[in-house]
C-alpha cells in the first residue's frame, strides 16, 4: 500500500503507525522484524510524508536495535537505515536525540551515535554547521556529549563525527600552510582510536 496506494494510506497515517509499533514490540521475532520491515519499506515509498511519524517509530526502532537478537537488530537498523536516508534529516536528527541521546542503555546510545554520523553524511558538514537556528548548537552539543560518553563504542562513534566537524572548521578558517598538518594529527588520532578499540 505504501508503494502503490499513498492515498488510502495517507489519511490513517498515524493509527497505521501505532498499530505497527505495537507489533514491533511484539514478543514473537518473526512479527516484530515483519512490523519493522513495513517500516523500512514506508521511509521508502513515503519518505518525507513519514516526517510526523519519525519520532515515534526511531524510539522503538532504537530500542530493538539494542537487543541481543541479531535478527531483531539487523531488522531494526535496516528501517533506521531506511529512516536516515528518506526522510527530512533535521527532523530526523530530532528523533535520534529525542530517543537515543541520554538512554540509560549504553547499546540504545550507541545505536543512537552511529545513525547520527550516517546522518552527518547525508546533510554534510556544511549545512550541519552553517549557524541554522537550533541545528548547529543541537547537533555540536549531542555530539560533544557522545564524545565523552562512558561507554567506547558510543565514544566512537562522536569522536568520528567530531573529528569530521574539526576538519570541516579547519578547511574553512585554518591559514592554507597548516592544514596538511592538522590533517596529520588527525590521522595519528584515528590510528590510535583504531589501536585501542582493535586491542
Amino acid at each position: 500500500m505504501a508503494q502503490n496506494q499513498m492515498d488510502i494510506l495517507m489519511p490513517k497515517l498515524h493509527d497505521i503507525c501505532l498499530a505497527i509499533i505495537n507489533e514491533v514490540k511484539n514478543l514473537r521475532s518473526a512479527v516484530s522484524c515483519a512490523a519493522m520491515a513495513t517500516l523500512g519499506d514506508m521511509y521508502v515509498h513515503l519518505q518525507r510524508a513519514m516526517d510526523s511519524e519519525v519520532e515515534g517509530t526511531a524510539r522503538v526502532l532504537l530500542h530493538k536495535a539494542s537487543e541481543a537478537n541479531n535478527f531483531i537488530r539487523q531488522a531494526a537498523n535496516f528501517a533506521l537505515g531506511h529512516m536516515v536516508q528518506s526522510c527530512t534529516p533535521t527532523r530526523v536528527m530530532n528523533a535520534l536525540l529525542v530517543g537515543g541521546l541520554s538512554h540509560r542503555n549504553a547499546a540504545v546510545r550507541s545505536c543512537t551515535a552511529q545513525y547520527l554520523e550516517r546522518l552527518a553524511k547525508v546533510m554534510g558538514m556544511a549545512r550541519l554547521l552553517s549557524g541554522k537556528k537550533d541545528l548547529t548548537d543541537r547537533f555540536l552539543i549531542a555530539v560533544s556529549k557522545l564524545a565523552v560518553d562512558p561507554a567506547q563504542e558510543v565514544r566512537h562513534h562522536g569522536r568520528n563525527i567530531l573529528r569530521n566537524v574539526a576538519t570541516k572548521m579547519w578547511d574553512k578558517f585554518a591559514p592554507r600552510k597548516e592544514r596538511e598538518s592538522l590533517r596529520e594529527v588527525i590521522s595519528k588520532v584515528n590510528l590510535k582510536e583504531r589501536y585501542i578499540l582493535s586491542g
